[in-house]
């Protein structure tokens, strides 16, 4: 079903001529999963302007159905109302035929638990599984972003709470700035906050030591009286731990010599060994020039994330209700986008909405009119803003390689590369006849 079809059906339940040009913009753009602001972006609207719009447009749909209509749920409610599918899926009889159990959602963030649209990775989520079982494990996730970190990880937290574990889950990028501006505050921040989650009174005031230091404090309270105060197992789980790499490289090492030890030391602590680690990052970074390696190898059991396998595809293909196990659709899909999860999702999107053909979406894919704008154009203007990445991949696109470790190392954390053996390389075809074209002309300028 396509965003005109729907939008017939739409025509029909409203009074007529009470649509206006501007509700049917949204309507589309909302079809196909946009956000306001993008909306705004494209249209040369005020953000303000185009979200009125879909309230006002969303209150008539509530009035006509008789039920609360969402832009996050109106898809949905049309479609079980209706019956209405996509096209691909609208054949009398079709004993090949797939029936979507679940409703897509538009690509983007992790992939909620229990959908039918994740992938399984049996082999790594068994090794994780079995990690957080141990006591006082340290369990690292490394990859790109967007290559299905965050999903992973919901489904970690998901199995320790079937143990009845407790969970805490910390993104630093929900901390205000100033909580980083000293390791000691950050320290009693980190404390405060993982009691409060927990439940428990925070109470550093008896355990925090200004003469025996910010660490050596934040492990007495966390020994004496944080882990002492649960009866099960803590997951402590860190998403995105780059942010505070990047942004407070300094204060993270400290941090992360302070996890390292509490997971050496739970060999021979009690206490301790109810904690178990989870960190989730995108690359290694080196904190530190003096460093010879970088201080995220030193620590815990790592799991890296793979690109999905033609096989994976194919199956994520039948998810959406295409059958590709007989075609070459899969394959050409990889050929332009490689096994990047993400990449393969919007694809996949598009194409159970019946907006594009295979066939289109892989001759525009590296255009401004594809699928991938969006996304090619964000990273293109990270790049822009910082000339040495642009000069680093503009080398690799040209030469395989480049001198500078720590571009190579932002330039992996975007996804836009990957190794093979000693090369570098871009991690897909899309990402080299966008870049190709656009990167050279900035870099010459």
């Amino acid at each position: 079903m396509t965003a005109e079809e729907a939008l017939e059906i739409i025509e029909q339940i409203l009074p007529p001529g009470s649509l206006t040009a501007a509700q049917e913009l949204v309507f589309r753009r909302s079809w196909l999963g946009e956000e306001y602001p993008a909306i705004a972006r494209e249209a040369g609207y005020d953000y303000s302007y185009i979200r009125d719009i879909g309230a006002q447009l969303w209150r008539s749909l509530s009035k006509a159905l008789k039920e609360p209509v969402k832009k996050k749920n109106f898809r949905a409610l049309l479609q079980q109302r209706f019956n209405l599918q996509p096209l691909h899926l609208k054949q009398a009889i079709d004993p090949n035929l797939t029936v979507l159990s679940d409703i897509p959602e538009f690509p983007g963030g992790a992939v909620r638990l229990h959908s039918q649209f994740y992938i399984e990775h049996p082999a790594i989520q068994a090794k994780a599984y079995a990690e957080i079982g141990k006591s006082g494990s340290l369990l690292r996730i490394k990859a790109s972003q967007r290559m299905g970190k965050s999903s992973l990880l919901l489904r970690i937290i998901d199995q320790a709470k079937t143990l009845n574990y407790n969970t805490v889950n910390l993104d630093f990028k929900q901390t205000d700035s100033d909580i980083f501006s000293s390791l000691d505050r950050f320290l009693r921040w980190f404390c405060i906050h993982v009691s409060q989650q927990l439940g428990i009174e925070p109470r550093l005031n008896q355990y925090w030591q200004k003469e025996a230091g910010s660490k050596a404090s934040c492990t007495l309270y966390w020994t004496r009286y944080l882990l002492s105060q649960l009866n099960a197992p803590l997951l402590l789980s860190f998403n995105d731990f780059d942010f505070i790499l990047t942004e407070h490289p300094k204060l993270a090492w400290e941090f992360l010599m302070l996890l390292q030890s509490w997971h050496e030391e739970a060999r021979q602590s009690n206490v301790l060994q109810k904690l178990r680690l989870v960190i989730v990052h995108s690359t290694d970074i080196h904190i530190s020039p003096q460093l010879s390696v970088s201080s995220l190898n030193m620590i815990g059991y790592p799991i890296e994330l793979p690109e999905l396998n033609l096989s994976q595809v194919q199956t994520l293909a039948q998810k959406y209700g295409l059958n590709w196990e007989t075609s070459n659709s899969a394959q050409e899909l990889i050929d332009m986008v490689g096994g990047h999860p993400y990449l393969l999702q919007l694809a996949l999107y598009h194409l159970w909405t019946g907006s594009v053909t295979l066939d289109q979406l892989l001759q525009e894919a590296p255009t401004l009119t594809g699928i991938y704008s969006d996304h090619l154009q964000s990273l293109l203007v990270t790049l822009q803003s910082c000339l040495d990445l642009s000069k680093g991949l503009d080398q690799i696109i040209k030469d395989g390689q480049t001198t500078q470790v720590k571009v190579a190392a932002k330039l992996e954390k975007l996804g836009l590369i990957k190794r093979q053996g000693n090369l570098l390389k871009l991690r897909c075809k899309l990402y080299h006849l966008y870049f190709s074209d656009h990167l050279s002309l900035f870099c010459l300028s």
